[in-house]
C-alpha cells in the first residue's frame, strides 16, 4: 500500500496498482491511497482506519498553514497601519511621506502601481503629488494632472466627485493577465462639520491576482484617512503662516503709513497743533498733511479717500507726495488743488474713487486764513462766540474731469481763533436719532478756548469713543490754534 500524503512514498518498486482512494482533506488539497496488488483484506481494512485517523490531522494542518498565512497578512497590514502615523510625523513634507507610505501600502496589499492625488485649492482640477511602481515590466507614466475633476468620466473623477470608494478590473487583451484596480477617496471633515473629499488613492494590482477585497479595501481606507487628515492639517498651517505674514505685513504698512504723516512738533514755532489718525484697518484713506510756506505762513490739509484698505492708503500717499510738490509752487490753496487733481484725477478714475481735500493756508501776519475746498464737509473756523464752517467750494477730487477750483478767505486771529477738521469717521460715531453730530464735536472746541490743541484733540476722541459709538470707518482730526 502506498500513501502519498504527509510523508514520501513507501521505499521500494511499487507493484501493480489495483486500487486507489482520494481523500479530501480540504477545497484545495487532496491525499491519495493506492493499493498494490498482494495487499490483503487487513490492508483494505488498514487504509480505511488510517483514513479516519489521519483525514482530520491532515484537515487540521491545512487550517493552521491556511491561518498562519492569514495571520501574517493581517500582521503586515496592522505595521502598515501603526505605521502610518509615525512616517507623517517623521518625514519632511507630505509628498516625500506619502511616498513612503504608497511603496509600503502597495508590498502590503500587492499592488504593482500605487498614486495620491490631490485637489487644487479651487478644488476643479486633480493633481499627482506621488506614484509608487513596483512592477516587473515597465509600467506606462500617465497623464499627472486632470484639469477639471468635475466633468472628467474617468473612474479616477468620479471617485473624487462623489466621494465613495470604487474598484474593478481592467480587461486585457492578447492573452494578458487582468490587471484590479482601487480608488479610495482622501476624505475630511471640516472644522464646520461637513466632509469631503480632497484628493483620491489609486492602486493597480499585480496582473492575474484575484480582485481587490472588502478587507484590503478598508486597509487602504485607512492609510487614506490618515493622508487626508496630513494634507489639512498642511492646509490649515500654511493658511496659519500665510495670515501670520499678512498680519505682520499690515502691520508694517500701519507703521509705515502712520510715519508719512508729519509731526506736529515740528511746527510747533508757527502755531499750536494737533492731529491724530486713527485707521479702521491696518492701513486707511485718511490722511493730514503740515506745510511749513514762505513769509512764516502755515500750509494744513486734510483729505479723506472714499474707500480703506490697501487702495486707499496708496492714494494717500501719492496725494501726500503730490501736495508737498505743488503746495510750494502756488500761494493759492485753489491751485494747489488743481495741480493734484491733474496728478491724481487717473489713478482716482481706474479705482473708482474719490477723495474730499481741505487745504488751508494760515498767515498769521496778514491775519488770514485763506482756504479751498474739495468736497469736505467737516472743516471750521472756531472763536468763543462764533462757528464759521468753511464751505465746499468744489466738488470732491476724482468725481469728474474737473480742474478749476476756487478758494476763500476769512480772518485768522492767532490764539483766538481755532482751526477744526476731521473726516466723517469721528462724527459718524456720535450719529443720534435726529442729526448728525458736527454740533457736539464743535461745541467741545468753542468750549476749550483756554485748551491746548492736544487737550481739544482728546476730548474730541473720547467724545467718539462712547459706548453708543462704533469705529467702522478712518478716524482723522486736525487742530490748529
Amino acid at each position: 500500500m502506498l500513501f502519498n500524503g504527509l510523508g514520501p512514498d513507501s521505499e521500494g518498486d511499487p507493484g501493480e496498482v489495483i486500487r486507489s482512494e482520494e481523500w479530501p482533506i480540504s477545497d484545495t488539497q487532496r491525499a491519495m491511497v493506492e493499493y498494490e496488488a498482494g495487499d490483503g483484506d487487513d490492508a483494505l481494512r488498514f487504509g480505511e482506519l488510517l483514513r479516519e485517523s489521519l483525514a482530520p490531522l491532515l484537515s487540521s494542518e491545512s487550517e493552521l498553514d491556511f491561518f498562519a498565512s492569514e495571520l501574517e497578512a493581517r500582521l503586515e497590514e496592522v505595521e502598515l497601519l501603526t505605521s502610518v502615523g509615525e512616517t507623517l510625523g517623521s518625514v519632511v513634507g507630505v509628498e516625500r511621506a506619502a511616498g513612503r507610505l504608497l511603496r509600503a501600502t502597495a508590498a502590503v496589499l500587492d499592488a504593482e502601481e500605487a498614486e495620491v492625488w490631490v485637489a487644487d485649492p479651487d478644488g476643479i482640477g486633480l493633481s499627482r503629488i506621488a506614484r509608487e511602481v513596483r512592477a516587473v515590466k515597465p509600467v506606462p507614466d500617465g497623464p499627472d494632472r486632470i484639469p477639471a475633476a468635475d466633468s472628467d468620466s474617468s473612474p479616477l473623477g468620479r471617485a473624487y466627485r462623489e466621494g465613495r470608494a470604487e474598484s474593478g478590473v481592467d480587461r486585457r487583451a492578447g492573452g494578458e493577465a487582468d490587471t484590479p484596480w482601487l480608488l479610495v477617496p482622501l476624505r475630511h471633515t471640516a472644522l464646520h462639520g461637513t466632509a469631503g473629499a480632497i484628493g483620491v488613492l489609486k492602486l493597480r494590482g499585480v496582473p492575474g491576482r484575484n480582485p481587490f477585497r472588502a478587507r484590503e479595501e478598508r486597509v487602504a481606507s485607512a492609510v487614506a484617512s490618515h493622508l487626508a487628515a496630513a494634507l489639512e492639517n498642511r492646509r490649515l498651517l500654511d493658511d496659519s503662516v500665510e495670515r501670520e505674514r499678512m498680519l505682520v505685513e499690515l502691520a508694517l504698512a500701519h507703521d509705515l503709513q502712520l510715519k508719512l504723516l508729519p509731526e506736529t512738533g515740528d511746527f510747533e514755532d508757527l502755531a499750536d497743533i494737533a492731529a491724530r489718525c486713527d485707521p479702521a484697518e491696518s492701513v486707511g484713506g485718511d490722511f493730514y498733511h503740515i506745510l511749513r510756506l514762505p513769509g512764516d505762513r502755515l500750509g494744513v490739509m486734510l483729505g479723506d479717500v472714499s474707500s480703506h484698505g490697501y487702495s486707499a492708503g496708496l492714494i494717500m500717499a501719492l496725494t501726500m507726495s503730490a501736495a508737498s510738490l505743488v503746495a510750494r509752487e502756488h500761494d493759492d490753496p485753489a491751485a494747489a488743488l488743481s495741480g493734484i487733481h491733474r496728478e491724481l484725477v487717473r489713478k482716482l478714475e481706474s479705482t473708482e474713487m474719490y477723495m474730499t481735500v481741505c487745504y488751508a493756508v494760515l498767515d498769521p501776519v496778514a491775519r488770514s486764513l485763506r482756504y479751498a475746498n474739495a468736497g469736505h464737509p467737516h472743516a471750521w473756523r472756531i472763536r468763543e462766540d462764533e462757528t464759521v464752517r468753511l464751505e465746499a467750494l468744489n466738488p470732491p477730487l476724482g468725481i469728474a474731469e474737473f480742474d478749476r477750483y476756487g478758494s476763500r478767505e476769512v480772518e485768522w486771529r492767532s490764539g483766538a481763533d481755532t482751526l477744526l477738521m476731521f473726516t466723517d469717521g469721528l462724527s459718524d460715531c456720535l450719529r443720534t436719532g435726529r442729526m448728525w453730530s458736527d454740533e457736539l464735536l464743535t461745541d467741545v472746541v468753542s468750549k476749550a478756548t483756554a485748551a491746548s490743541s492736544d487737550q481739544v484733540l482728546d476730548s474730541l476722541f473720547d467724545l467718539a469713543a462712547e459706548p453708543d459709538g462704533g469705529a467702522v470707518d478712518d478716524r482723522t482730526a486736525l487742530v490748529v490754534k
